[in-house]
């Protein structure tokens, strides 16, 4: 922990459970730390101004990197060895200490009841639908860079919130605004305001009607300058 602060890390990532793409490594329900190791390492990067997010499929490594004290939750799909177990008590003190969770849902979700299986797909989708109900402050994420998740699939990613039943407005601003608290550039991004990068898309309709609006990208501004289209994308 130290080490990476002193290397100039922004943020701490650990692997509460496991993540499937190592070789001979833990099954992705499987928790890697218990609760007392993840406080250790919220507490160093507390110590270093810096807040710390946490892969956690399993619902035991979820529950444990919600007693240490984590800043975000990745993926949060409350998995187990025999199926999925979305514990009410945990998520209870996920909505109340504020902790942000990223669903890293793929560009691709609308194939994973062909993937999965209809029925495995709309409970890991209802799963989702009962945080949002529940108050749980989502961030948006898509898990880019692995597979079938490239790093141009936020827009079409957003869709699956819609489909769940969440309003457009409170997307774009899982998004926008509260992606940008999570990181800690809530002083810098995540809103149009005088003094900001400029950093900006423009589309074809009004997306707070509807999402799809985003596939329809017209420019991309990065600090206040166009970006040519073959790189926007």
């Amino acid at each position: 922990m130290r080490r990476n602060a002193e290397l100039g890390a922004d943020v701490i990532k650990v692997m509460a459970t496991g993540g499937a793409l190592t070789r001979g490594g833990p099954a992705t329900w499987q928790a890697q730390f218990g609760a007392a190791e993840l406080a250790v390492v919220v507490e160093e990067a507390r110590g270093a101004g810096l807040p710390v997010a946490a892969h956690a499929h399993g619902t035991a490594g979820i529950e444990a990197a919600v007693t240490a004290g984590v800043d975000t939750l990745e993926h949060c799909t409350w998995m187990t060895e025999d199926g999925n177990d979305l514990r009410a008590d945990v998520l209870d003190a996920i909505v109340e200490r504020g902790i942000r969770v990223c669903p890293t849902v793929s560009p691709h979700w609308r194939m994973l009841p062909t993937v999965f299986g209809a029925e495995r797909a709309e409970r890991l989708f209802g799963q989702v639908r009962t945080m949002a109900e529940r108050g749980v402050r989502f961030i948006a994420g898509t898990d880019a860079g692995v597979q079938r998740a490239g790093f141009d699939g936020l827009r079409q990613s957003l869709t699956f919130f819609e489909h769940i039943g969440m309003p457009a407005p409170r997307v774009l601003d899982m998004a926008t605004t509260e992606a940008a608290d999570a990181l800690g550039a809530g002083g810098r991004a995540g809103v149009l305001a005088r003094g900001r990068p400029a950093d900006l898309i423009a589309v074809s309709g009004d997306p707070r009607a509807g999402l799809e609006a985003l596939t329809d990208l017209r420019f991309v501004m990065s600090r206040g300058e166009l970006i040519p289209p073959q790189r926007a994308v």
